[in-house]
């Protein structure tokens, strides 16, 4: 696999993964030859921990990391070295820990705790080839782009998927939006029942040294 190369994966909120995004997003791996593989993060969801409504009939706190870290386990034996970036939803058990007054001391690797290979690094942001990868907060790929002046691959806005150039007297940059690949029946998802616009499953090919974006996505 070509290093120069980017494979961008979208938010899998894992243990509701959709059935056939990894197939997909292995299938995009292999067609344009990528040998970097970077997660736009959410790898996990944290329904059952996180700060808002929970479902009562759903699954408890450990038997949801328990399923989604099964579910992983696919993923890591098809992309063995990845760089994963750190999304909201992840950063989710930290942040339970500062509220409880939790020392981080005591708090596993995120890694450790979703079993993942010690190949994967887990950064809040990645930069190779003058292009910025990041899970995304505030406005989407584009705007953070044309804002800073450096192509920005992001995701976290699961309803948008896109590339879009911004070329001024001294350069051209790009934004790259990924959506996510989680199942949107799930019960995590109710929140976004009466939501007009629906996630979109897609993931991003940053080829040639961050010259060429695609954006790529899967038949429903």
């Amino acid at each position: 696999m070509n290093k120069d190369n980017v494979i961008f994966i979208p938010d899998l909120h894992a243990p509701f993964i959709k059935k056939g995004v990894l197939e997909f997003c292995k299938e995009q791996q292999l067609k344009y030859n990528c040998g970097t593989v970077i997660f736009a993060g959410d790898i996990i969801d944290g329904h059952a921990w996180n700060y808002h409504e929970h479902d009562p009939d759903g699954m408890s706190v450990g038997d949801e990391l328990e399923a989604a870290r099964e579910q992983l386990k696919p993923w890591f034996k098809a992309f063995p070295t990845a760089i994963s970036l750190m999304g909201n939803h992840d950063l989710l058990i930290q942040r339970k820990a500062k509220t409880i007054g939790l020392s981080s001391k005591f708090i596993r690797g995120f890694g450790d705790i979703i079993g993942a290979p010690k190949t994967w690094q887990f950064k809040l942001e990645h930069i190779k080839d003058n292009v910025l990868y990041k899970h995304g907060n505030f406005g989407d790929a584009f705007k953070v782009a044309k804002s800073s002046r450096i192509s920005t691959c992001q995701g976290h806005l699961h309803s948008k998927t896109f590339v879009q150039w911004s070329v001024s007297e001294k350069d051209a940059i790009f934004g790259l939006q990924v959506g996510w690949g989680a199942d949107r029946h799930k019960y995590a998802f109710d929140y976004g029942k009466s939501f007009t616009d629906k996630p979109v499953i897609s993931c991003g090919l940053i080829l040639d040294k961050g010259k060429t974006p695609i954006v790529k996505i899967m038949n429903l």
